[in-house]
């Protein structure tokens, strides 16, 4: 028997318009049922309500709407989508979630790049050659590939705009993911990858 109590109160409907990728912001969100061109659906934990439309209900029956499921094939969704479990025999564990907002999403970007700007910087300095013969330290190569683009990305996140932060969050996964890496990965002993 499918526990819908218990699926209610494991996913948020917040939580589970962004899974689903409705834009939410400061709790609000632009009506699915009517053509809505401001955000006129309040978000709640346990349920919505449009003051445009005055549809209302709760996380299962968004989820079937979005969907055009019934309620039982849309509490088996959340369940399936949120690792939760839906039956109600088994014991039931609530499970914490939560989905990074737009602003703790950009703070991360931002810290990984300004880590591994700094870490470039390190480079630059600890690794440069002593003279016109050394040859260049691979760590010291690297610093001078990457700085000072690097330090452009640093730049989007500090005196970029909204929509400047949010494409590069979205088309910008491999750098942040390679500027973490090496973040996580290096030592003074370790050695470039190509990016």
């Amino acid at each position: 028997m499918i526990d819908f109590k218990g699926i209610k109160d494991a996913v948020p409907v917040p939580v589970a318009a962004e899974h689903y990728g409705l834009a939410v912001r400061n709790g609000m969100t632009q009506c699915i049922f009517h053509d809505d061109r401001n955000p006129s659906m309040k978000l709640y934990d346990d349920h919505f309500y449009c003051f445009g439309c005055t549809e209302h209900g709760d996380v299962i029956s968004l989820t079937a709407r979005l969907f055009s499921l019934t309620p039982l094939e849309a509490a088996k969704k959340l369940c399936t989508d949120f690792g939760i479990s839906c039956n109600k025999d088994k014991p039931y564990i609530r499970r914490h979630i939560r989905i990074e907002t737009q602003r703790e999403k950009e703070q991360k970007a931002f810290r990984i790049l300004s880590d591994y700007y700094r870490l470039l910087k390190e480079y630059r300095d600890e690794y440069k050659p002593k003279s016109e013969a050394e040859p260049f330290h691979p760590l010291f190569e690297e610093s001078l590939q990457n700085l000072e683009l690097y330090g452009h990305y640093c730049d989007i996140f500090i005196t970029g705009t909204t929509d400047e932060r949010k494409d590069f969050l979205e088309n910008g996964k491999e750098i942040i993911a390679y500027a973490d890496s090496r973040n996580r990965n290096c030592t003074a002993e370790c050695e470039p990858i190509a990016v």
